[in-house]
């Protein structure tokens, strides 16, 4: 049987002194699972949906999990690759990759994003990807880093048609929690991500999320 499952840094295990320890690991070792983690540092909620969609192209999975990640990323492309910016980005990938006029894209981001159409499309991400994974039978859960961030703070009590489409069932802490609530008070590295502790609470939470489905008998 295997486990999939896609996301950004919470995902990956960044700042873990050793990524078998993350989340999916321990999620897999308690369902006696192998598993394909293809969570990326600073992956956007557009690459998650990408990456989801090509791996389930071409293979297969017993169950996928899906950590959405901070829903002002967004992905794009050029001739040398896919990339991830997001409003206020200060790293230095693009100058250290010599792609100098990426930042052209992050400074019109930065000035000219519209939050509301943010939201909104990580909506309709959430809805389409179930759809597609019900329609292909495979089992799956969601979660969010974070729910009270910002953009989601700002418009979720506006856009009700949307959020009326999306499955609660099997969105874990849909429109009350994620991964950061759950872990609140537990170490953390100096860039913010819960350490052993914090991906401990977050295997067991899906685990018993995936029990109350009966999908453990």
């Amino acid at each position: 049987m295997k486990l999939l499952t896609v996301g950004d840094s919470f995902t990956y295990g960044e700042e873990l002194a050793d990524r078998n320890s993350a989340w999916p690991q321990l999620l897999a070792s308690k369902l006696n699972f192998e598993v394909v983690n293809l969570g990326l540092p600073s992956a956007s909620n557009d690459k998650i949906l990408r990456t989801t969609l090509d791996y389930l192209a071409t293979d297969s999975a017993d169950l996928v999990v899906i950590g959405w990640s901070n829903i002002g990323r967004s992905e794009h492309a050029d001739e040398f690759g896919y990339y991830d910016v997001w409003p206020g980005y200060q790293g230095a990938i693009f100058e250290r990759d010599g792609f100098n006029w990426r930042n052209e894209l992050v400074d019109y981001v930065s000035r000219y994003h519209n939050s509301e159409a943010i939201h909104r499309k990580w909506v309709q991400q959430v809805v389409l990807l179930q759809s597609y994974l019900k329609l292909r039978g495979i089992r799956h859960v969601m979660l969010n880093i974070v729910q009270n961030e910002y953009y989601k703070k700002k418009h979720f009590d506006g856009q009700q048609q949307f959020f009326d489409q999306v499955d609660r069932d099997t969105f874990l802490g849909f429109n009350q929690s994620g991964m950061m609530e759950w872990t609140f008070g537990k170490p953390q590295g100096p860039n913010g991500h819960f350490l052993e502790a914090g991906h401990e609470i977050v295997a067991k939470k899906i685990y018993e999320h995936i029990g109350n489905f009966g999908w453990l008998s």
